[in-house]
């Protein structure tokens, strides 16, 4: 009798443990299922100084060159410089043989107390570097034609048309960031504004110094990155943490109630920079948590758990 009682107790003892664990892995199981939403990343509001640029297509110009033309017509005997090369001021460029001397190779015509041949010999007036050589020898040119180009590279700035918006908020002394082509980039400030606008673009030329020693060509075409206004002390959030409607005319971030839950926020945009976006309705605490990093089609009111 006292074995089969401590039979059906064991038997007992043992559906008890099973019931036990089942019902600990349903509430376990329970549980995860509570532990649901969409993995995202979050920010808090920020007080900075935020700048607003704009960035304009430029090019490099030489303000300083020497037009070297023809001082009388005849023909190219002989060139002594190449495009490229260094010049000094008194540099023999080229002769050119008068029509009356290429007729009458031994023509010698008294000048006082010389004797012209019919050679003219064409010399640089300035320091610089051959830019331009527009004839070859044996070429015909007529008197005052252009026949080469020295550009002084000390005198290399930045030519930027301005649309005409703009004018009232770029002044001489505001600090410019050039862009080059090869990924470098250059510092350069406002230097002078030429008081015309052109007719068709109705753009406005500013000249930009380069603050840096650099060697670059003419007519090479840059990127000007200009400040135009600067808000101090204000709340901006990370360019990522906003979104909007296919008509970017409504904005929204997704704010954080508690650990859990995220809700839909409209908001007023400022100025913006590549990386913030200032924020001017509604007033935001720099203990607010956003989402930046999850948020792209959530809807209004959703569970979330942040990630690391």
């Amino acid at each position: 009798m006292n074995s089969k009682l401590i039979k059906i107790f064991s038997l007992f003892s043992i559906m008890t443990l099973i019931i036990s664990l089942s019902a600990c892995s349903s509430k376990n199981e329970n549980s995860e299922k509570k532990i649901t939403g969409v993995t995202v990343k979050i920010t808090q509001p920020q007080k900075m100084d935020l700048t607003e640029y704009i960035t304009l297509n430029a090019n490099t110009v030489f303000l300083k060159k020497e037009i070297v033309r023809a001082t009388f017509q005849g023909f190219v005997e002989k060139i002594y410089k190449s495009i490229g090369d260094k010049i000094k001021s008194g540099d023999l460029l080229l002769e050119i043989k008068t029509k009356e001397s290429a007729a009458d190779h031994n023509l010698q015509v008294p000048l006082g107390d010389e004797t012209f041949s019919g050679i003219i010999k064409i010399r640089a007036k300035s320091d610089g570097v051959l830019t331009e050589l527009n004839y070859n020898a044996g070429d015909f040119v007529s008197d005052g034609e252009q026949i080469a180009v020295i550009a002084n590279p000390s005198s290399l700035r930045i030519n930027l048309n301005v649309p005409y918006q703009y004018v009232d908020k770029i002044n001489i002394n505001t600090p410019c960031e050039i862009f080059l082509p090869n990924g470098k980039d250059v510092r350069a400030t406002i230097q002078k504004i030429i008081p015309r606008v052109d007719l068709t673009a109705q753009t406005q030329t500013y000249i930009l110094e380069i603050h840096q020693l650099v060697s670059l060509p003419e007519n090479l075409n840059v990127n000007a990155r200009i400040p135009i206004r600067t808000f101090k002390n204000t709340t901006v959030l990370p360019v990522a943490s906003i979104l909007s409607n296919e008509t970017l005319d409504k904005f929204w971030i997704m704010k954080l109630l508690n650990d859990t839950l995220a809700i839909k926020v409209y908001v007023t945009k400022g100025i913006e920079n590549d990386k913030y976006v200032q924020i001017t309705k509604p007033e935001l605490s720099l203990a607010d948590r956003i989402i930046v990093e999850g948020a792209f089609g959530l809807p209004d009111t959703t569970k979330i758990i942040i990630g690391k």
